[in-house]
């Protein structure tokens, strides 16, 4: 029950590889634009603010440069007869206002607003959008310069000379009819008496321009984010298509068990890695198609090899059951043909077994590892291969009276004393397979050849005929098991269509190789490698 709950609940939350791609994708994306958008916009910000701090200061101290100040000593909070300075007025360019005060915070000069009357307030600073502005800007900050200029004057001796330090300034922000106002104040000492300069500019031109930034920024993201999401989605979908074809096609071939399918290679610009994997992929299929194919095949003729035998035995033990009174003669030749099948079935059962060890020792560990130290020993290959030629030196000789030949001649070539490490009852076993398959097929007028030399560390051994051959489309399945170019001829010679697929595994258990050249109608060249002992 749980296992069916944590399926629904997995199958519930399945999202594709490239949906969830696509969605890191823009979320990096998004991450990257918002880092540096704030970065942007921080360093657009501050230097807009810097740039206003700046015009404000250099404003004032043109000011403070001034050399004609006007003062008065009018008690009622006013200059006496307050006009615009030339410098001032000219300074107040680009929405900045500037104000002149004395030390009681009156007004001493001012740029000048032009009313819609066309009469200039002298006694008003005026501001671009803006109407009659306050006097001063900044109240506050004024009296703090001013008195902290007093608290620092009056601890001075009476007689000493008026204390001129850093000058004091202020950068401040007020709002003014529901806009920022930037404020600068000054104190000045220049002339004697403390002085108040202020200079004034709305922050609303950089507000604008601030905004049409972020707006900017965020729409600018936002399209960047949509086109990455259409495009990361294409990219992914029509990458990843070809896993989805793989899929696919691995789905119908464990449903059909049909290993011919294949998975479609092509890509639509060019070559890439998931093309590649695409022709392995390809490639595993056609090997396990031959896999399958010929383990098919080898159960097919395993079965018919060992139900002959069984069939003829089992039909010679029921004549001598229902027929008991079978004249001698008769029940020996069924005995005799019993026990011949049964030989034969004996044979390929032990042919069976011994591939099947090989392939399990080749699964599992290498050469070295597949024999004991007890079965590892130094091999005189020429003395193995003069065993072998022995053993079957009779069938090539005449008969006693001259005239009846046996087999074709076996004859020896070459012959070097060469050393190989290996199990010697295996290798006289392959030796002896090629030897025989060689003398079956080769007519009697013809000739059998062994030789035994050596090249680039290797033991050559060769065993050659004039024999019927092989043909070239057979040529590359003459090693597999139970494979047969003419399926009567091995039978009729006794064979169990495995001899050559057992040398190939011997020889493949010595670290070795088997080759063969045939020419149909002229003969055969087996040609067995076997790596030399070093020295």
């Amino acid at each position: 029950m749980s296992l069916n709950l944590n399926a629904k609940f997995h199958s519930k939350f399945y999202l594709p590889l490239h949906l969830r791609l696509t969605f890191f994708y823009a979320l990096a994306l998004g991450l990257a634009l918002w880092f540096f958008g704030s970065i942007v916009y921080a360093q657009a910000e501050t230097r807009a603010y810097q740039d206003l701090d700046n015009t404000l200061q250099s404003r004032a101290a043109s000011v403070r440069l001034a050399k004609t100040m006007v003062t008065t000593d009018g008690d009622n909070g006013l200059a006496s007869n307050p006009v615009t300075l030339p410098s001032v007025d000219a300074l107040g360019t680009g929405g900045v206002s500037i104000e002149v005060l004395d030390n009681q915070l009156r007004l001493l000069a001012s740029t000048t607003q032009q009313p819609a009357d066309g009469q200039a307030y002298y006694n008003q600073p005026g501001m671009q959008d803006l109407g009659v502005s306050p006097v001063p800007w900044d109240t506050q900050a004024a009296r703090k310069l001013l008195q902290a200029y007093n608290t620092k004057n009056s601890l001075k001796n009476t007689t000493a000379p008026i204390y001129k330090s850093a000058v004091p300034e202020q950068f401040t922000t007020i709002m003014y009819q529901g806009r920022h106002v930037r404020v600068y104040t000054l104190l000045n000492t220049t002339l004697g008496n403390a002085h108040i300069i202020q200079t004034a500019r709305s922050e609303v031109d950089i507000e604008r321009n601030l905004s049409d930034l972020r707006s900017l920024l965020l729409g600018g993201g936002a399209l960047v984010l949509v086109l990455a999401l259409g495009g990361g989605w294409f990219i992914s979908w029509s990458v990843l298509s070809a896993v989805r074809r793989m899929t696919r096609t691995a789905h119908n071939i464990s449903d059909s068990r049909d290993f011919s399918k294949r998975v479609p290679d092509s890509s639509f610009l060019m070559r890439d890695e998931l093309a590649t994997l695409a022709t392995t992929f390809n490639q595993m299929l056609a090997s396990l198609q031959e896999a399958y194919q010929r383990q098919q095949r080898f159960v097919a003729d395993a079965s018919h090899e060992l139900r002959a035998p069984i069939t003829s035995i089992r039909c010679n033990l029921d004549l001598l059951a229902k027929a008991p009174d079978l004249p001698p003669k008769e029940a020996q030749g069924a005995l005799n043909d019993a026990r011949t099948e049964a030989e034969r079935m004996g044979r390929l059962v032990n042919d069976l077994l011994l591939l099947a060890r090989a392939d399990s020792m080749q699964q599992t560990s290498s050469f070295n590892d597949g024999y004991t130290k007890n079965n590892l020993q130094e091999i005189d290959l020429d003395s193995l291969l003069l065993d072998v030629f022995r053993q079957y030196r009779p069938a090539g000789e005449s008969s006693p009276n001259g005239k009846e030949v046996w087999g074709p001649r076996l004859t020896l070539q070459h012959i070097a004393p060469l050393k190989v490490l290996g199990d010697a009852d295996q290798l006289k076993q392959a030796l002896v397979a090629l030897v025989d398959n060689a003398l079956k097929y080769t007519p009697q007028e013809g000739y059998v050849s062994l030789s035994l030399t050596s090249a680039d560390g290797y033991a050559l051994v060769k065993v050659s005929d004039t024999g019927i051959g092989i043909l070239p489309e057979d040529l590359p399945h003459i090693f597999e098991r139970f494979y047969r170019a003419n399926r009567a001829r091995i039978r009729d010679h006794g064979g169990s269509g495995l001899g050559l697929a057992i040398v190939q595994s011997i020889v493949q258990e010595h670290n070795g190789s088997i080759e063969v050249e045939s020419t149909a109608g002229k003969g055969s060249i087996f040609t067995l490698q076997l790596p030399l002992v070093q020295d």
